[in-house]
């Protein structure tokens, strides 16, 4: 038996080995909407399996398992879903197996597209626990029923857990959070209590950071008095910060400051407006006065640190660069202020992760060394790329080789037939949450372009990447008579750059193309190229 989790997919050669041999398809699905429903991912495979050879007289060997890894019933686009009716597609098993309706979706429209689609390929879907037939009218009726019912069921489910909530939270009570280093939750009462030992240690930081100590020397020192830290068994620098900038010790804590919607069918997490939020009084362990205070110091520390950062995506080497000290990854964010201008720096990622071991207070290894400007660094990799233009020929007998043998340019055509494929179930997914819409289940037209807004960028891209392969196609299935027409070509790419025309996030997407890598010592950078012949490009080249 076959199982595959979350974005798993099989490979080509399996998938043509698997034509005949798999009879059935088993999808299972763990509720994210806060059902209590006691479907637990083992407990439906195994009566999934038990049913396909009971009524169907399936062997185990005969069936892949397709289990939906945290995806909402009402997410017309999950992964899962979308590669049954691939599967399909290709020939690989002709039933799909559920528990309940309810596993396919909560949602009668989307219940019924997505069965019907499944029927319109020839094939079928079984439920353990429901009876159906879709010949028959009274069997059909009984579905559309029982696909209302689930929906219904489920709206009720969650505006009552809402409801539920904000009885509490206006009761005092908080429902539920994540740990707050100072404080114990009391599950009985649903309240904030002081942790008297954790109190004092929090006061120990505040009068430290007042006193101008970093934030990494209250780490040494907290480690050091062998106290332990809020998680294992290291006080990180990073740690000390986050519970100073904390306004809840001050005696509020503020419930609803964020909520989870459904975008795009994942759950994410936005900020709600400070208006909205709900204050609940906790024991206080600082004034206004005090907090605002900490806040300068540890501002004023941040200043005085010219290390300090987030890191940019204005860089063209991300995922690219790596420490040769370390080996660790690269990435920008470090600054420096001159009279003329900001500079920004490659740096060691294993540079700022400041810890110490609690009962030594010795700190973790640091990469010690320079960093790298980044617009040095940019520069000389850019460069690169017009002299790799100035010889066509090699770029196109790679792509040929790389295309030609061992059986790529039928991969190259697999992936432009998957990606038709998953632009045409993307586009299925913006219908659905049109519809959606048009019934009244979405609301609002600002939620609806939030739900649609990615998959329309999505498909975007898909439409981006065919056209590449189209391309891509194009030059593998010339002669090389034809080298002239490729130089045409890249003679256009060459005044695009030269012209300086090109946006960095095409600059981004050339140099991931032609570099593998760029591995960063202290006065040079080792430059490691996907194309091999471009011998006399590789190598290192100065930073200095």
């Amino acid at each position: 038996m076959i199982t595959l989790t979350g974005n798993e997919k099989l490979k080509k050669s399996e998938l043509d080995a698997l034509v005949g041999l798999i009879k059935a398809l088993v999808y299972v699905r763990v509720s994210t909407d806060g059902q209590v429903d006691n479907y637990s991912i083992e407990s439906q495979i195994q009566r999934c399996i038990n049913e396909a050879k009971e009524k169907f007289f399936i062997n185990e060997n005969e069936i892949i398992v397709l289990v939906e890894d945290g995806e909402s019933g009402d997410n017309p686009n999950r992964p899962m879903i979308n590669y049954i009716l691939f599967l399909f597609s290709k020939g690989i098993g002709n039933k799909v197996i559920f528990l309940h309706p309810d596993r396919l979706s909560r949602y009668l429209n989307l219940q019924q597209q997505i069965s019907h689609e499944i029927w319109g390929m020839g094939c079928d879907l079984h439920f353990v626990e429901f009876d159906l037939n879709k010949d028959n009218a009274e069997s059909m009726l009984n579905f559309n029923i029982q696909g209302s019912i689930a929906q219904y069921n489920k709206a009720k489910i969650l505006a009552n857990t809402k409801r539920g909530r904000k009885t509490m939270v206006n009761n005092g009570k908080i429902p539920g959070l994540n740990r707050i280093y100072g404080y114990t939750f009391d599950k009985d009462l649903d309240i904030l209590v002081t942790n008297d030992v954790e109190k004092e240690v929090y006061l120990t930081m505040v009068k430290m950071i007042l006193n101008k100590s970093s934030c990494s020397e209250i780490a040494r020192t907290l480690s050091k008095k062998s106290i332990e830290a809020p998680k294992g068994s290291k006080w990180y620098q990073a740690t000390i910060s986050r519970i100073l900038r904390n306004p809840t010790y001050k005696g509020i804590y503020y419930h609803g400051k964020t909520e989870i919607v459904q975008k795009n069918g994942k759950k994410t997490k936005i900020d709600k407006a400070p208006d909205e939020w709900v204050g609940i009084p906790i024991p206080q362990y600082i004034d206004e006065a005090t907090f605002l205070r900490v806040q300068k110091y540890l501002d004023d520390n941040v200043k005085g640190n010219k290390n300090s950062g987030r890191p940019s995506e204005d860089y063209l080497l991300k995922g690219l660069a790596r420490c040769g000290r370390c080996g660790s990854s690269v990435s920008s964010g470090i600054t420096s202020k001159t009279k003329k201008r900001l500079l920004k720096y490659y740096s060691c990622t294993q540079k700022t992760k400041k810890s110490f071991e609690v009962g030594t207070g010795e700190s973790n290894p640091l990469c010690r060394g320079r960093n790298w400007r980044v617009d040095n660094v940019d520069n000389i990799i850019w460069n690169r790329i017009p002299e790799i233009l100035k010889t066509p020929e090699t770029i196109i007998r790679h792509i040929v080789s790389n295309s030609t043998n061992s059986g790529k340019l039928d991969e190259i055509r697999h992936q432009k037939t998957v990606l038709e494929k998953e632009k045409i179930e993307k586009k299925s997914a913006v219908e659905r949450y049109l519809d959606l819409y048009a019934t009244g289940y979405i609301k609002t037209k600002q939620a609806l372009d939030e739900k649609i807004g990615e998959l329309n960028n999505q498909i975007d891209d898909i439409e981006k990447d065919i056209i590449i392969i189209i391309d891509t196609l194009k030059y593998t299935d010339v002669e090389v008579d034809q080298i002239q027409l490729f130089e045409s070509i890249f003679e256009k790419y060459k005044y695009v750059i030269e012209s300086n025309l090109i946006s960095t996030n095409d600059k981004k997407l050339l140099v991931n193309f032609f570099f593998e890598k760029v591995i960063f010592h202290e006065d040079e950078l080792e430059i490691v190229l996907r194309v091999s012949d471009y011998e006399h490009l590789k190598g290192s080249r100065k930073t200095k």
